[in-house]
């Protein structure tokens, strides 16, 4: 077989996995449901994969490496730490918008992570947040030099804000998405912006801020 028509069949047998993890789980999903789902005989699945958890691992580790190399060409764009800021916030928000269906096996990834033998989960999810926290860490002291931030510890600020992005993954997940996650995640940088943006700074962009405070991100916020 034609590597193209490997990688098509691969692909698809990934998606037919997301379609059936999202709405079943993982561990109630058997493989005779995905190669039927993927139209392909069930002993196809284990020519690409050995287990389903080698595809549920796959699956993880494709999402991931696609979103660290379209971010990493759109930061290498680039140049303004500010803009690159918001370039993280909108990749994220498009990520997760663009798995919205998929959105419960981000939460079993990390409880798999955690409870598997098999290291390579925790390794791969390690290895994400540390590519996270390496741009983090770049940002948050280019923002310092450049008199935008006050002085801060910025493994803390960087730890911080993961911990919080997490928490309104998390929280829109439970809510059924039943807010703007956009909003969500502005709302997130204007509350941590104005804590630590320097005088200069500040009265140039404390307005804009406030303003982002005052809105909110909740539809109520708007009624109100």
């Amino acid at each position: 077989m034609a590597r193209n028509d490997r990688d098509a069949k691969r692909h698809r047998l990934l998606e037919a996995a997301a379609e059936l993890f999202a709405h079943k789980g993982y561990h109630a999903t058997r493989v005779g449901e995905i190669a039927q789902q993927a139209g392909v005989a069930k002993g196809t699945v284990y020519e690409y994969f050995a287990t389903k958890e080698e595809l549920f691992y796959a699956l993880l580790d494709h999402w991931l490496t696609q979103f660290e190399s379209e971010l990493s060409e759109r930061l290498a764009s680039e140049p303004d730490p500010l803009q690159q800021a918001d370039i993280v916030r909108e990749a994220a928000v498009q990520f997760y918008q663009r798995h919205a269906t998929h959105a419960p096996i981000f939460l079993e990834f990390w409880a798999h992570a955690l409870r598997s033998p098999d290291g390579r989960f925790l390794g791969r999810i390690q290895r994400f947040r540390a590519f996270l926290e390496e741009w983090g860490h770049r940002l948050t002291k280019a923002l310092v030099d450049g008199g935008v931030f006050l002085p801060v510890d910025v493994p803390s600020l960087v730890r911080l804000e993961a911990g919080i992005s997490d928490g309104v993954f998390l929280l829109w997940v439970l809510s059924g998405q039943g807010f703007s996650l956009e909003r969500a995640y502005v709302f997130r940088q204007s509350v941590l912006g104005l804590g630590v943006l320097s005088e200069a700074a500040r009265q140039v962009l404390q307005e804009k801020l406030r303003q982002k405070l005052r809105e909110g991100f909740l539809e109520r916020s708007l009624e109100s």
